[in-house]
Order: structure tokens, then C-alpha cells, then sequence
């Protein structure tokens, strides 16, 4: 089986919109059909999962988006169950990253204006 991004990173500024798909493709000999997606805790993101066909074969996306609000760290597991019961479920640990949004100092937002009718002064 190809999983690609193997890892969701959502990383950003609060309030971003922030989110990653993943592609499940099952391998030629081992096809298998997704049958259940939980998340381990889901609070932090939320996730949507549909049925695609790459190539003419069967396959998969999960959509991870951010939901959280607070600037900070958080991880997390989603698990999908298939119908092998002769494998365990499949695994993509989520991460994310959030920053505070960078807000000028008031020194950086006054900016120097040159009237047109007065040149710079060169040098000092």
C-alpha cells in the first residue's frame, strides 16, 4: 500500500486555513476497502475521507483541516479499518503548529514620508 503523505503537518497562523490530504492507494496484491475512520481524539482538526480511483483502481483521500484556534502544539492518530482482518488498522498520526499572527510593533508601522518638494539629504 502507497500512503502519501505518510504524516499530516498542519502548520500556520491561528486563524489560517490549514489543511492536508492524504492518499491511500492499495497495493496490487492487497486490496482492501476502508470500512471506519476515528480519530484518537479529533478536537484539535477535522477530517473527511471519500472513495477515489487512481489509474482506473480503486483508492482513497483523507482530508485533515485545523479547527483550533489557540496559537500552540498539538498530535493526534487516526486509524482506518478495513476489511483485512488479517491486518491491523491503518495509522496516520496527525500533528500541528500553530503560531500568533504577527502584528507590527508601532515603531515598524510609522513610516518616514519626503515631502516631493523637499529633496533627501545626502549622506549626513
Amino acid at each position: 500500500m502507497t500512503i502519501k503523505p505518510s504524516k499530516v503537518f498542519l502548520k500556520g497562523n491561528v486563524g489560517e486555513s490549514i489543511s492536508q490530504t492524504v492518499t491511500i492507494i492499495p497495493g496490487e496484491d492487497e486490496n482492501f476497502k476502508i470500512l471506519q475512520v476515528n480519530a484518537l481524539k479529533g478536537v484539535d482538526y477535522k477530517y473527511s475521507f471519500k472513495d477515489i480511483e487512481i489509474e482506473g483502481r480503486p483508492a482513497y483521500e483523507l482530508t485533515v483541516e485545523n479547527i483550533r484556534q489557540t496559537e500552540g502544539r498539538y498530535f493526534d492518530k487516526i486509524f482506518m479499518i478495513t476489511d483485512r482482518t488479517d491486518q491491523p488498522p491503518i495509522s496516520i498520526i496527525v500533528s500541528g503548529y500553530l503560531l500568533k499572527p504577527k502584528t507590527l510593533k508601532a515603531e515598524e508601522k510609522e513610516t518616514t514620508v519626503v515631502p516631493e518638494n523637499e529633496p533627501e539629504k545626502a549622506g549626513n
